[in-house]
């Protein structure tokens, strides 16, 4: 899925989710790609140019979540129970997946009651948009038929109102951009999250947008939980007009706040006038996911 939450967050996973949709919605413009649409011209010869692929519109696309808590995919798409039988195995499809899982030789670390529960869970699935129509949580292939539909054009990036503006920056700021310029919007499902263990270091990046005619004197303040702690610490940036300042903070969390979730809050004003909060959900706990 094209989001950043926690157990989600492998860089690989998430260009995954970007590069399908991205190709959904490019697919059937002949202006993208124009080598692959192009007749060949020495189809046997090293100077070929041109694949003579046919334009398809795809139909349908939908995503998958291997985030480490799963009760916010519940109606978000369609569902697929391992418990239904293989018509070729006669056997349930989590038996299918077990076996296929035991081939794993550098991924499976999953204890026998693990595995068990890791495949006998439901499959859910994540809508992501329909071209034919149906719900987010009708049949896949409700509405599919082998007929062509037109090539439907994404909305494309929006830039940002006008004025001055707090946001998480980093991947965060990328989806926000994202969702809308595919038609998406509806992926933002949850408050943004992150995840760090006891004692390591969490990289918080905040953005100072500056969409304003005039410079402007920002100060920044910091809602931290107790004994947390913040670098850098300082309070004041100056943006200019039409540009952003980017904010590396590094957060580390004690010990004492091991498996639990912990709220971080910072806020912004400029002139006596706020300029925003943003929050931050951290699970302080260490799970050997990238984060």
């Amino acid at each position: 899925m094209p989001n950043y939450v926690v157990g989600e967050n492998h860089e690989d996973h998430q260009a995954a989710g970007v590069l399908a949709t991205e190709a959904f919605d490019l697919a059937a413009n002949p202006l993208a790609f124009p080598e692959q649409v192009e007749a060949p011209r020495e189809r046997l010869g090293i100077g070929n140019y041109g694949e003579g692929l046919r334009l398809w519109q795809p139909k349908k696309i939908y995503y998958f979540s291997d985030t480490t808590h799963f009760d916010f995919l519940h109606g978000k798409g369609p569902e697929c129970q391992t418990n239904d039988m293989s018509p070729s195995r006669k056997v349930p499809y989590s038996r299918v997946a077990a076996e296929a899982w035991n081939y794993y030789k550098t991924q499976n670390d999953f204890t026998d009651a693990q595995l068990k529960e890791f495949t006998e869970m439901p499959v859910r699935l994540i809508f992501g948009k329909s071209l034919v129509g149906g719900s987010a949580t009708s049949d896949v292939f409700e509405g599919i038929t082998s007929a062509p539909v037109a090539y439907t054009r994404a909305r494309g990036y929006v830039p940002p109102a006008p004025g001055l503006e707090l946001e998480l920056g980093g991947p965060w700021a990328f989806y926000h951009a994202f969702w809308p310029a595919h038609n998406i919007e509806h992926l933002d499902l949850y408050s943004p999250e992150a995840q760090v263990a006891p004692g390591e270091t969490l990289w918080v990046p905040l953005l100072i947008r500056n969409d304003t005619d005039a410079p402007k004197q920002v100060t920044l303040r910091s809602t931290l939980s107790s004994g947390w702690s913040q670098k850098p610490d300082a309070t004041i940036y100056t943006v200019p007009a039409h540009d952003a300042y980017a904010i590396q903070l590094k957060i580390t969390p004690p010990a004492a706040h091991k498996d639990t979730w912990q709220t971080l809050k910072w806020s912004a004003e400029s002139g006596g006038q706020s300029v925003g909060s943003v929050t931050l959900r951290v699970d302080v706990a260490a799970n050997g996911l990238p984060q």
